[in-house]
């Protein structure tokens, strides 16, 4: 009986401490941390062509490649960063929509929006050298320096072999461990992968080994130019070799040169604020305003973590109550069963056995 109900005991309190440890670890992981908040510090700003509705940008050796779109008006071009001079351009055809763009040795990879296409550039000269086909939409692409990375305007990013196209593994791609849609123009290296999110004032930084967003980099004071306020959405991220971003929108007239630098903490402890935010659009396509990749809520309320708190603490008295219980019931059969042998023994020899 005692052995029977130790075990009940043990069971008790495993189930009950792995529901409180389920409990304490249901809203965050180690793995996924809160993203650190960022925001964009100005170096420089060059000059852009407003008739660019940019879709992909990298740097190269001092100069910008850009990737336009719009139906009629989708483009490659060499642009000359300093003076904003377009040294060439090759146009797309009518019904092809210019998309995201990477670099693979000495070839531009151009994706389009609709046409299951990647087109492939001569990086000197802009021959075209054939083409890749993939299933889906193409929104942005990137090269870590291994492989090519693509969006489509849903939470997950494609891992593709630079030489075929294929695809090599996902990477889901989460915020506060909720998946995070609408993933646009994409800049990458060998650790991270940023990404625009389509029609927000802010990009993201996400790990390419987890699918984690460690940093939300607001951009937002870019905006505020008064030559930009009024134009496109927030599209197109570069890097040059000292590792400077190089930022612009759809129609921008200017593009900027930027570092990214911790957003400073508010010095009133109010908790009022917006803070930075992804801008899921649940509605929107891509940047031309069509198809149907529907963003994910990432905002998790502030009340979740102190319910589990509560939750904890009753567990945990309850688990301590059931403990108190069962080795009172312990004590007292043990004492039952004691006066039971002193008083009821068989007899041998006319004496009570003696413990």
């Amino acid at each position: 009986m005692r052995r029977a109900l130790f075990a009940a005991i043990i069971v008790l309190s495993s189930i009950f401490s792995g529901s409180l440890g389920a409990r304490e670890g249901e809203n965050s992981s180690p793995s996924d941390p809160h993203p650190v908040a960022m925001q964009v510090e100005i170096i420089a700003n060059y000059s852009h062509d407003t008739g660019a509705f940019t879709q992909g940008l990298l740097y190269h050796q001092g100069y910008l490649y850009e990737s336009t779109g719009g139906y009629g008006n989708s483009s490659l071009r060499e642009v000359n960063l300093s003076t904003g001079v377009i040294t060439r351009s090759v146009a797309l055809n009518d019904a092809q929509f210019g998309e995201g763009l990477a670099l693979s040795g000495s070839t531009l990879i151009q994706l389009t929006w609709k046409n299951n296409t990647a087109l492939l550039w001569n990086l000197s000269d802009f021959a075209p050298l054939g083409n890749y086909s993939y299933d889906g939409e193409g929104w942005g692409l990137c090269n870590d320096g291994q492989h090519l990375i693509m969006s489509n305007g849903t939470d997950v990013l494609t891992v593709r072999d630079p030489d075929n196209f294929s695809i090599i593994r996902e990477i889901q791609v989460t915020k506060g461990g909720l998946p995070l849609s609408s993933l646009n123009e994409l800049e990458c290296d060998e650790e991270y992968v940023w990404a625009n999110i389509w029609g927000s004032e802010s990009f993201i930084r996400i790990n390419s080994t987890t699918g984690d967003v460690d940093q939300v980099i607001d951009a937002g004071s870019l905006l505020e130019d008064e030559s930009v306020s009024g134009t496109g959405v927030l599209n197109g991220i570069a890097i040059t070799d000292s590792g400077e971003f190089l930022l612009t929108g759809k129609n921008w007239p200017k593009l900027f040169k930027v570092d990214l630098v911790p957003t400073p903490e508010p010095e009133t402890g109010d908790g009022g604020g917006g803070g930075n935010t992804t801008g899921n659009d649940n509605t929107s396509a891509d940047s031309n305003n069509s198809s149907g990749a529907n963003g994910q809520s990432n905002i998790t309320g502030g009340e979740t973590p102190i319910i589990n708190k509560i939750i904890s603490l009753i567990l945990m008295l309850l688990v301590g109550t059931m403990i108190i219980t069962a080795t009172v019931l312990m004590i007292r059969i043990n004492r039952g069963g004691q006066t039971h042998k002193v008083t009821h023994s068989p007899m041998r020899g006319g004496k009570e056995n003696e413990r």
